[in-house]
């Protein structure tokens, strides 16, 4: 029996008997995933092959002008290179390798960061016809430059007459640097990005656990982060029966 004949007090944990009930809280609807047009797939990759194609044949002009000449005789029976050691012969092509593989892997970064809404197939297939559309397009437009000069002297030359041959490409394997190093470069950019999808760029480190949750998780607890139904907010004091309000055993 208590000593003061006071009621034992009584601790609810639950809503009052004439509460209303608590409606469900609303579930967000989940992010719609961005879904890629096939057409606008193809005119990304299409426009990329051109525009790399486009800068190659600029890029052969600037390889027709840093490449040497190759010095050159007439010996009568043949046209040979007048040089015994002719570091020019292999000049030509060392030039075109090392601006391949510059231009490959810039113009890997530019079209990853101007096409940001495409990264993924299309942007990594165009980048690789693109490299190769760009080799060929670079070797052609290079080799023009003082080719008709070239032939019109080896029609008319005379045994002992001398030229500078215009460079030209010797070890054709040189034609796939680009192509390989713009897919180096798209595949290291792809491999580092922190976009789950890679067409949502800003989001942070994690793989979007930064974005906003999208409903109860599939073992029925809250999200990461989120307080469970019923709690109270964060910082705000609890009820407990050993609160220093209660009056029990007094």
């Amino acid at each position: 029996m208590n000593p003061s004949h006071e009621p034992e007090p009584v601790y609810l944990y639950g809503p009052p008997p004439d509460a209303a009930p608590a409606l469900p809280e609303p579930v967000a609807e989940p992010r719609a995933r961005s879904r890629r047009s096939w057409r606008r797939a193809v005119v990304v990759t299409a426009a990329i092959i051109a525009a790399m194609a486009v800068a190659g044949g600029l890029l052969g002009l600037l390889w027709a002008w840093v490449a040497p000449d190759v010095p050159v005789i007439n010996t009568g029976a043949s046209v040979v290179v007048n040089d015994p050691s002719p570091e020019e012969y292999i000049a030509a092509d060392g030039w075109f390798t090392l601006l391949s593989f510059a231009f490959g892997l810039v113009a890997a970064l530019v079209a990853w960061l101007v096409l940001r809404r495409d990264r993924g197939p299309a942007v990594l297939l165009g980048v690789t016809l693109g490299g190769l559309a760009s080799s060929v397009a670079m070797w052609q437009v290079g080799r023009l430059v003082g080719l008709s000069a070239w032939n019109s002297w080896q029609d008319s030359s005379q045994p002992g007459d001398t030229f500078q041959r215009p460079p030209d490409l010797h070890a054709h394997g040189a034609l796939l640097v680009a192509a390989f190093a713009a897919v180096i470069v798209t595949t290291l950019l792809a491999g580092w990005s922190n976009d789950p999808e890679l067409d949502q760029p800003g989001a942070k480190p994690g793989y979007g656990r930064d974005y906003p949750p999208v409903g109860p998780s599939p073992d029925g607890f809250p999200p990461v982060g989120e307080p469970a139904p019923g709690a109270p907010p964060a910082g705000s004091a609890s009820e407990s029966p050993d609160s220093s309000g209660s009056t029990a055993g007094r």
